[in-house]
């Protein structure tokens, strides 16, 4: 086993204004992540500070299979852009995205592919894994500039992102500020960057997310109710429409709304749903947490998973029900297990999530969260029976999407 730092820290470092030129003059807040670096050389993104999907004890739903009965488009998986089409091949206000519901998702617009991918974790891992991620899972905050020059470098490699562009209660602005439109600059500035990078780079889609689990409401208490979130995330969407960055006015920005999988199995999904025609795909996180929750609660200690693992379909089966009524994609954006004392115990919940991606042609992407929340774990590099699991994943046929 190797020793290595996976802990991340969202800093505050100040107040800056807004860039020259745009049209907000208030202050934005700007973060900044203390850099960890990965084996490959790559910093260590900041988790979602706040954040605690990695981690949350596991709820079963007994007798969920999640397999709708229709397949919607991957958004921006096809590159071509056809006659009168837009970047992923779609008929601009197609729902679900580019191929619409029920078209086709794969590379190409041919046979449907899975977006594989992970954190930036794990695309340090891409030599162990014998492919390059088709999409790696980023986390910025209201301020950040994109791309920083690791970002860059992958996207330059053919790999897509997935960007949450996030605040925090007491640090950055609220839903009402946001709103209101009084975060424009900053804003604008940032979703322009993220069109220019789609262009530079020859991907057809980059996916964003604002506001990543805002139904973590100990975590987001303070920045509004989910109305207000779904008001702020309207006016974010109506700026990239403005600016004709969003791929229905021939950008390549698609949206994706991402909650923790709790909200699609109490129901409170519904409340923070902005709207067919707001968010292009719908995501959950969700994890085999082993019981660390629990642990960290106690103020314990935990190594390995004490609970019997739980199964894909009872994290995630209800997320797929929520995309299928919508007639959009579902993104397991965050998905990953701690260690058992018996190897085979994670290697068997690798082996079942590939399983149900695969009879579920709903799901559009899978995101293995190759980092930890201490006590709760998920780095699959150190055990090489599962980090063969999760290759041989990514090597099915079904896992091949692309955004280019």
């Amino acid at each position: 086993m190797r020793a290595r730092k996976r802990a991340g820290l969202a800093v505050i470092t100040g107040l800056a204004l807004a860039a020259a030129g745009c049209a907000s003059t208030n202050p934005a807040w700007v973060a900044t992540s203390l850099a960890r670096t990965s084996p490959a050389g790559l910093p260590s993104p900041a988790p979602s500070a706040g954040s605690t999907s990695p981690g949350q004890t596991s709820t079963p739903t007994p007798g969920a299979n999640g397999t709708p009965s229709t397949t919607p488009g991957l958004p921006g998986s096809t590159p071509s852009v056809p006659p009168g089409g837009t970047p992923g091949g779609s008929t601009p206000g197609s729902p679900g995205g580019p191929g619409g519901p029920g078209g086709p998702g794969g590379p190409g617009g041919g046979a449907r592919g899975v977006l594989f991918g992970g954190d930036l974790q794990l695309a340090a891992e891409e030599a162990q894994l014998g492919r390059r991620l088709a999409i790696v899972r980023i986390y910025d905050l209201i301020g950040q500039r994109f791309p920083n020059r690791y970002e860059a470098q992958l996207m330059s490699q053919g790999t897509t992102v997935l960007i949450s562009l996030d605040t925090y209660p007491g640090q950055g602005p609220s839903y009402a500020s946001i709103a209101a439109g009084r975060d424009d600059g900053a804003i604008r500035a940032f979703l322009s960057s993220v069109e220019q990078a789609a262009v530079t780079y020859h991907l057809s889609a980059i996916y964003v997310t604002f506001e990543h689990e805002a139904d973590n409401l100990s975590k987001r208490r303070g920045l509004g109710t989910p109305a207000q979130f779904v008001q702020a995330w309207d006016h974010l969407h109506q700026l990239a429409v403005s600016a004709h960055l969003d791929w229905n006015q021939g950008g390549r920005i698609h949206w994706v709304m991402i909650l923790m999988h709790y909200a699609y199995l109490n129901g409170k999904a519904a409340s923070f749903w902005p709207g067919t025609g707001e968010a292009d795909a719908v995501a959950a996180d969700g994890y085999n947490t082993g019981g660390c929750r629990q642990a960290r609660r106690a103020g314990g200690g935990f190594t390995n998973g004490r609970t019997p693992p739980v199964t894909p379909a009872s994290l995630f089966a209800k997320a797929v029900s929520f995309a299928a009524a919508r007639h959009v994609p579902l993104f397991i954006a965050e998905w990953g297990s701690v260690a058992y004392s018996s190897p085979s115990v994670r290697v068997g919940f690798i082996q079942q999530m590939q399983s149900f991606v695969q009879s579920n042609p709903q799901i559009g992407a899978a995101l293995y969260w190759d980092s930890q929340v201490p006590p709760c774990n998920y780095i699959v590099d150190n055990s090489s029976s599962s980090l063969a699991a999760l290759a041989s994943m990514g090597h099915a046929p079904s896992m091949h999407g692309s955004a280019r």
